[in-house]
C-alpha cells in the first residue's frame, strides 16, 4: 500500500475540487505540456464498434486521409489502427481582420481495440471508402454463439 501525504485543503471548500484535478492534471502531463504541440497531439479519430454473429465491425472516420498513411496490425485479441493525418499549408492571404481559424485536427494518432472472444487474423479484411475505414474481423469459430436445445422430461 502506498503512503498518500495528508493535504488540509478543508474538504468543504467549493474548489477544492478543482484543485484536486488541477493537480492530478500536471502530475499527468508534467509541467512541460504547455511546450508542447497540443492541438497536433491531441487527434484521435472517433470510431464504431459493433458486433454481429459472424464478425466484430470496427469503422473508424479519417477523412483527409490517404490509405498509405494508416497501418493496422493484429495481435492476439487486439487491433491497433494508427497513422498520420498531415497538415498542409497552403500560402492563402488572411482576411482583411487578420484572424484566421484551425478547427481541424492533424498529427500521429493511434487506437486500439480489445476483441472479447479474439478473432481470426488471417482473415482480416479492411475497405476504406470516402474518409471511412472499415474492418471485418471475423470471429473464432469457438465465439461464435451456438444455439442448444432443451429437452423436456
Amino acid at each position: 500500500m502506498a503512503l498518500v501525504r495528508w493535504k488540509d485543503r478543508g474538504e468543504l471548500a467549493p474548489w477544492s475540487a478543482l484543485q484536486d484535478l488541477e493537480s492530478q492534471m500536471q502530475r499527468l502531463f508534467g509541467e512541460g505540456a504547455a511546450d508542447l504541440n497540443w492541438p497536433e497531439r491531441t487527434w484521435l479519430p472517433t470510431a464504431d464498434l459493433r458486433e454481429t454473429d459472424d464478425h466484430y465491425i470496427v469503422e473508424m472516420d479519417l477523412p483527409g486521409m490517404r490509405k498509405e498513411d494508416v497501418e493496422l496490425t493484429a495481435i492476439d485479441n487486439v487491433l491497433t489502427i494508427k497513422g498520420e493525418r498531415k497538415y498542409e499549408h497552403k500560402d492563402e492571404k488572411e482576411d482583411e481582420r487578420g484572424y484566421r481559424r484551425f478547427e481541424r485536427r492533424y498529427g500521429r494518432f493511434e487506437r486500439s481495440f480489445e476483441i472479447p472472444g479474439g478473432f481470426d487474423a488471417d482473415k482480416v479484411e479492411a475497405h476504406y471508402d470516402n474518409g471511412v475505414l472499415r474492418v471485418n474481423l471475423p470471429k473464432r469459430e469457438e465465439a461464435k454463439p451456438k444455439q442448444i436445445s432443451v429437452n423436456v422430461n
